[in-house]
């Protein structure tokens, strides 16, 4: 199971402006939005303002791996719209223009060269048509990239190069335009009607024209009768009644025509490869209007170039640049716009104005001929709003002094271990810098600006030039040397560097070309490999250079082309190494000898077949990043940060012996080696320096947090702040176990036990700790450290102050300052945070792992919208306007700016915040103050070592501590309740609410503090939206419930013979997919053939992620794909609409009174709890866990529909092992899914029997009787009971009695027959042979109906109907004796065990009863009454207050005293 944890991005871009090589333009119908796609594979979105003609770049959205061939803009939903792109290496990507986030991906074999969004008759949303290096016209769906249909040929097949689309008037069909590479022009008449899934539609007409490789083919939109097609020699226009030619026009030397466009009826534009355009007057006889239409050219009517569109200046592009030409409708005709994107990053717009006939004449008069010059109307680049910008964008080298013009960085590495960031850099140095301390210097204010040593730097100098590539060997294995640092240069040299002392230990030159990039072998190679790096040279060599001997072991240059990937095969001692002409080489590592040189179908199997060694820092050898920057830079991003962002959930319990609670390590051990913080090298270009992308992993930053503190609690601090509930568990436990004839012993030690198992959960923490580097280790060599004048990095680092560093940038980034003065200088003075010097440009992480980074040239809130600024005026003064405008964009930024980006991005941050706060308060009140925390460690610490503290000192801490945890308290508030209001006050327009859906799949997030801020954010939403918000939101998602029409799975209660709670759970299964033809793969899932409702319920695996990651190269696995995103949608229906039924389930309005939707919710509900383990069902995933949950919060809604029965013995089976899994639901560490599971349906069985005492009470004792007539049968029946659910969970099914017991008293009294009879079931007899019930189970003694005899081993219990249940436990017989006509009030066994005196309120009587047997023990046994009393009548003040209920107390063996609440007293003899 893949997860994908909360991870909150933000970029440092630095300096100089990322280059953006412009390949395909976009420019939005709404005139507000362009969109760029380069050759680097990014996409950046610009905000545009017509009227005040300003540009500004937005955010850059990183994903795909290859060039971008074209964009187009697909529907406009919920006030967002959404772009397609595709690049030339097949990938399609869906993109929200409101964040950048990705919606949909698509790996296809067809590359499109060509796509055309346009809207049918008859279709609420656009299709997209594309066309491209396959012989037909394919037709997405632009939200879920499906195909709907194609149009192939059946004459001529070829690749089409270009098609038009056009709806001719009066008729209810499109037509469709398409030629041919070869110069057939195809015409496709299509209705919404006729279309048939998998069913390609062919052509109507097709004929042959003159023009080979077209790139153009526009419809004139004027008259839908003359047809412009631009190839790269000429532009011709045909008319479009029988394709003939009306009139041709050749390209001028050194240019080639790129695409062009109908300006009027009469006048077209084209476009050049040079970046000029130009306009001409057609012919007469390409007029529709003229008489001359149709007729042949005659000599000197030849179109009249009368415009040039082109820069002021003289300009050589390197690359083609990318045109559009848009009309937009105005109320007195057409506003035409231009828009070009260059090479160079530069986007330039022109306003084509008209010429008149008149002013054309003019032109056609004028001697030299000359004609009319465009020039642009906008003029814009990356590179200038980067100029713009004052101060510029921050990097993370900004604070190094005495460089004017700082070399760039040309490479990056971050070392978590030592917290350390290493920049390569273009002079050849190598700075290594405090990484937090680094980021807080350039993002935060505070006392740190005053620290002369804070964020000082380390110089390594080594390399002659360029330092391309770092590698730390330590970090991706524990063999190398910690002191190691490794770098790959331009002069051909790799250094190893000692990075404690800054010596150069090795300098290897061994290749004859740039060092590109830095391997790490596999674990699994020879002993002498281990000790070896991996080179990868621009010379297309591969070298294996050791370490520890210091020389080259392999040298592999006789490749001809460059190489492109590396793979390893350890079990055969080969080397694989793939170059690019697709020739494999294998090398024998130990002896360096060339094995085989490999190609086509048996390289590519030989390719495949190599274990494939990925190293997380992302240095491993990708197909094509050696080769492309851009896929070094995702590939690096998805892989070095992947214990970041996707690091995998499911560990497995481990099998050891015995069943003891401290030999289980119920820790989710993946989270035990990520680092909070990543910090990721970005560069788009070769060429370009690096920007720096932080990843904070919210999950890791909690769990570092709490590891912390807990290895600081006693045991019995943990106990007291019911983190662990050791002592509960052992205690139900003994009862529920048979006693030996040490049992006195045995619960006499039950204080000492209980506080070693707390001590070994503290010993396991620290233990997780010092295996996972969360202690201080201390690093110290052998060796005495070369005393140097330079920087010596200490080998002592202080793993924890690093995390409160992280937490602290976290938060203070996060935090709405300026909307609450007084919790501001709360965070400052108290909390520890600090006010943000810049605003800070956030990432998003979406769908398979693309990005989109907020460009730092963007601001949310314009500059006519701001606020005044909130500075005093004496500082105002001092401060360079610059600074002040800097300050004062960053205020209106953290105050609404921040919330006025996305929904997406305020739900992501809101979660962030929410969690961490609550960590923090959680952690006894913890704060980001590094001295104060120390302080607040060393009293912990102090008061665990010695109890007996200063009471003045201990009232001063504690007071403290209320303070601090009032504080976050209001900071989550903040955040979580009063945001919306806030924010709107402060002046923001539109407050962009967090997305429901995304908190829903949170619901059971792995990490607990997630989950209970998505949890708190989720509830406060839908409140904060209302009835008819709820209302809304309901009939969005109610059509993705599933209907499950058959009955619901019986669940575990039916299977005696085996343990169902030891179900292995059961693994994803892999996609399998045979691939067809593409002809004949195509899916449609517009609704056709894609009913929800139809589908059983499925659970997704990816329910806790934000996004889906799907892995499936290749159309033919479309179906898949659509169908995993609808169960996905299907779980989340199931739990957006399961926590509005427990929530606001009782009102009517909702939906959710007895009718449909409640049930349809339940039985999802329930079928999810109850159905038996599968590989599309695993026992213990979120989605099951949020099931159960939801359960239990909503179950007086979801009761009327549930087989109750069912659903609490799924529960229970699942909470069986509760005493040796599960903590309290307050432990916040991440535990195992059993853990997991079996903790949330612990929780959900409290909140059940707490909502519906009598219906828990009731079934419980139904299925307790059942199972004890099965008892008496089981050896005739061959039952295995000891493996029944019933008997497996006695303990929990004790711990929910005893808490109805203390919190439900009405309810219990009314039931105490069968409470008893659950109580007897869980506790073992053996208990209650020389003890009596009220040291047993005390809690249970507290209620007047109950009493036990201990001589005569007997328990008589009064019930509600007058009868007396007496139970003989010698021999495991109830007998009811009706007494009694009213419920009985009290009873008692007289000391002796011969008599049972009984009393009810209701009738006023007390009555003796005696038990005979018949002789020497045998026969039945019979109980009479022996007399009967009436009492005085009792008041209704006592009959109405079950606290006040008279007792009976025997005072000698025939004597009893029937005691009235107001202390008066009545005796009474048997």
């Amino acid at each position: 199971m893949v997860s994908c944890n909360l991870v909150v991005p933000l970029v440092m871009w630095g300096r100089e402006a990322p280059t953006h090589d412009i390949s395909c333009v976009l420019l939005t119908r709404d005139v507000k939005t362009i969109v760029t796609g380069s050759r680097d594979g990014q996409i950046c979105i610009w905000d545009f303002d017509p009227p005040t003609l300003k540009l500004t770049p937005r955010c850059m959205l990183i994903g795909h791996t290859a060039s971008i061939m074209c964009l187009v803009q697909g529907s406009v939903t919920s006030g967002t719209s959404y772009i397609i792109s595709s690049s030339e290496n097949g990938e399609m990507c869906v993109w929200d223009l409101r964040d950048g986030s990705c919606v949909e991906v698509l790996k296809s074999a067809n590359v499109h060269t060509s796509m055309s969004a346009y809207q049918m008759l008859g279709v609420s949303e656009v299709r997209i048509f594309c066309v491209g290096n396959y012989p037909e016209i394919l037709v997405y769906d632009p939200r879920t990239l499906d195909i709907l249909f194609s149009l192939a040929a059946r004459i001529q097949p070829d690749w089409i190069s270009a098609l038009h689309i056009l709806r001719p008037p009066k008729r209810a069909d499109e037509v469709i335009l398409g030629v041919t590479t070869s110069g057939w022009v195809k015409v496709w008449t299509v209705s919404e009607r006729e279309i048939r899934p998998r069913e390609p539609i062919f052509e109507h007409e097709s004929k042959m024209i003159h023009s080979l490789n077209a790139l153009c083919l526009v419809c004139c939109t004027f008259n839908q009768r003359t047809v412009l097609i631009v190839s790269q020699d000429n532009w011709q226009i045909y008319d479009a009644g029988d394709f003939s030619q009306l009139c041709v026009v050749e390209v001028q030397q050194g240019e080639r025509w790129m695409g062009g466009d109908f300006v009027t009826a009469d006048r077209v534009i084209v476009w050049t490869d040079t970046g000029k355009s130009y306009i001409y007057k057609l012919p007469t006889n390409c007029i529709v209007e003229s008489r001359a239409f149709h007729n042949k050219h005659v000599e000197g009517d030849d179109p009249i170039l009368y415009g040039v569109v082109a820069a002021p200046s003289h300009e050589i592009l390197i690359n083609k640049p990318s045109w559009q030409y848009l009309p937009i409708p105005v109320a007195n005709g057409y506003e035409k716009l231009l828009v070009r994107g260059d090479c160079e990053g530069q986007i330039m717009l022109w306003r084509l104005v008209d010429v008149t006939e008149s002013q054309l004449e003019q032109i056609k008069q004028t001697q030299p001929y000359q004609p009319v010059t465009f020039s642009p109307t906008l003029n814009h680049s990356m590179i200038k709003a980067w100029l713009a910008m004052t101060p510029p964008p921050i990097g993370v080298l900004d604070q190094l002094e005495g460089e004017k013009h700082p070399p760039p960085i040309t490479s990056s590495l971050f070392l978590p271990l030592q917290g350390r960031l290493a920049c390569g850099r273009e002079d050849g140095s190598i700075i290594l810098v405090p990484a937090t301390e680094t980021i807080m210097l350039h993002l935060l204010h505070g006392k740190h600006h005053h620290y002369h040593n804070w964020a000082q730097p380390m110089v390594l100098r080594g390399h002659h030039g360029r330092v391309n590539c770092l590698l730390y060997p330590h970090g991706e294995s524990a063999r190398y040397d910690v002191s190691h640092l490794v770098s790959g240069g331009i002069d051909f040299s790799i250094n190893v560097w000692d990075m404690y002392t800054g010596n150069l230990v090795h300098r290897f030159v061994v290749q004859a070309g740039p060092i590109l990039q830095l391997l790490v072998p596999p674990p699994t190679c020879t002993p002498r490999i281990q000790n070896c790096i991996c080179s990868v040279s621009e010379d297309h060599s591969v070298a294996l250079l050791s370490i520890k001997e210091r020389k080259l072991v392999l040298l592999a240059s006789q490749h001809l082309y460059p190489v492109i990937t590396v793979k390893w095969r350890p079990e055969h001692d080969f080397l694989v190494i793939a170059t690019q002409d697709g020739s494999v080489y294998v090398w024998q590592m130990e002896t360096g000898h060339l094995d085989r040189v490999l190609q086509g179908v048996t390289a590519e199997e030989v390719l495949g077949a190599g274990d494939e060694h990925q190293p997380q820092s992302g240095t491993s050898g990708s197909d094509t990043g050696l080769a492309n920057p851009a896929v070094h830079l995702f590939r690096g991003l998805r892989h070095r940060n992947i214990a970041a962002i996707r690091h995998a959930a499911q560990r497995g319990i481990q099998q050891v012996l015995g069943d003891q609670n401290t030999d289980i390590d119920i820790h989710d051990s993946s989270k035990m080696r990520t680092c909070p913080l990543m910090v990721q090298g970005l560069r788009t270009n070769k060429q370009d320096a690096n920007s720096h992308v932080l990843f904070f992993d919210i999950e890791a930053l909690i769990v570092q947090l709490l590891s912390d503190e807990y290895a600081l609690m006693s045991p019995n601090t943990l106990e007291a702040n019911e983190l662990i509930m050791s002592s509960q568990y052992q205690r139900m436990n003994v009862l529920t176990h048979p006693a030996s004839p040490e049992a006195s012993k045995k619960i006499a030690g039950l204080l000492s036990r209980v506080k070693e198992s707390a001590g070994n959960v503290q010993n396991l923490i620290e233990s997780k700790m010092e295996q996972t580097g969360f202690r201080p280790t201390t690093l110290i060599s052998d060796k005495d450290e070369y005393d140097s004048g330079r920087l010596q990095i200490s080998r002592q680092f202080d793993m924890t102050a690093q995390t409160l560093q992280i937490g602290q940038m976290l938060m203070s980034l996060l935090h709405s300052w300026g909307l609450d003065p007084s919790l501001d200088q709360t965070c400052e003075h108290t909390l520890g945070l600090l006010r943000p010097r810049v605003p800070v440009s956030y990432g998003l992480i979406s769908k398979s792992g693309y990005m989109s980074l907020l460009m730092p040239t963007w601001h949310p809130v314009k500059e006519s919208a701001m606020p005044p600024i909130n500075l005093p005026p004496d500082l105002a003064a001092e401060l360079p306007p610059e600074m002040v405008k800097l300050e004062h964009r960053t205020q209106v930024f953290t105050a609404r700016g921040h919330w006025e980006v996305s929904p997406s991005l305020t739900t992501h941050h809101l979660l962030a915040l929410v969690s961490v706060a609550n960590t923090l308060q959680d952690m006894n009140a913890a704060t980001l103050i590094p001295e104060q925390e120390r302080r607040r460690k060393n009293h912990i610490q102090n008061s665990k070592l010695n109890q007996n503290t200063n009471n003045q000192h201990e009232s001063d801490f504690s007071a403290q501590q209320s303070v601090i945890k009032q504080g976050w308290s209001t900071l989550t508030a903040l955040h979580t309740v009063l945001l919306p209001d806030c924010v709107k006050n402060h002046g923001a327009p539109l407050y962009m609410p967090p997305m429901v859906e995304i908190l829903a799949r949170r619901w059971q997030d792995r990490c607990q503090e997630v989950r209970e801020a998505a949890q708190a954010l989720l509830k406060t939403e839908l409140t904060r939206m209302g009835s008819e918000g709820r209302k809304r939101l309901t009939e969005e998602w109610a059509p993705n419930l599933p209907t499950h029409t058959d009955d619901l799975p019986s669940g575990p209660q039916t299977n005696y013979s085996n343990d169902i709670g030891s179900a292995p759970q059961s693994p994803r299964p892999e996609h399998k997919v045979q691939s067809n033809s593409t002809n004949s793969s195509h899916v449609t899932t517009n609704g056709t053939t894609n009913n929800t409702n139809d589908r059983p319920m499925e659970a997704h695996p990816h329910l806790d992620e934000d996004h889906l990651e799907e892995e499936l190269d290749g159309e033919t696995c479309r179906e898949l794909v659509a169908q995993s995103e609808s169960r996905r949608k299907q779980a989340t229906a199931i739990i957006l609409l399961g926590v509005i039924g427990a929530y606001h389930g009782q009102d009517n309005s909702e939906g959710f009174g007895l009718g449909n939707l409640a049930m349809q919710t339940s039985k999802a509900l329930a079928y999810l709890v109850l159905s038996p383990p599968s590989s599309k069902l695993p026992s213990h995933t979120p989605l099951r866990r949020a099931a159960i949950d939801l359960i239990g919060r909503g179950f007086p809604v979801w009761e009327p529909y549930l087989d109750v029965a069912k659903v609490l013995l799924a529960l229970l089976d699942l909470c069986a092992d509760t005493d040796r899994l599960a903590p309290s639901m307050k432990y916040g560490l991440p535990l195992i899914p059993e853990a997991d599971s079996c903790r949330t349906a612990s929780n959900a069985l409290t909140l059940i029997a707490e909502a519906r005492p009598p219906a828990f009470i009731t079934t419980m004792a139904r299925e307790v009787a059942r199972f004890n007539a099965l008892q008496q049968n089981a050896q005739s029946l061959q039952m295995n009971l000891h493996n029944s659910t019933l008997h497996r969970a006695k303990t929990e099914i004790l711990r929910v009695m005893e808490y109805l017991i203390q919190h439900k008293r009405n309810h219990i009294m009314s039931l105490m027959v069968e409470v008893m009879d659950i109580i007897l079931h869980c506790v073992d007899p053996g208990h209650l042979k020389n003890r009596g019930l009220h040291e047993v189970f005390p809690s249970i003694c507290g209620f007047p109906q109950v009493t036990h005899c201990p001589h005569t081993r007997r328990i008589a219990t009064g019930a509600k109907n007058g009868n007396i249940a007496m139970y003989e436990l010698r021999a495991s017989k109830c007998q009811m004796i009706g007494g009694h006509q009213k419920a009985v009030t009290a009873v008692s066994f007289s000391p002796d065990g011969k008599y049972l005196a009984s009393y009810t309120m209701e009738e006023n009587k007390l009555s003796f009863w005696q038990t005979s047997s018949g002789m020497f023990g045998l026969g039945a046994s019979q109980t009479k009454c022996t007399k009967t009393f009436s009492t005085a009548p009792v008041p209704d003040i006592v009959r109405m207050n079950p606290q006040r209920l008279p007792k009976l107390v025997w005072i000698s063996n025939k004597t009893v005293v029937l005691m009235m609440a107001d202390g008066t007293e009545h005796r009474f003899n048997a």
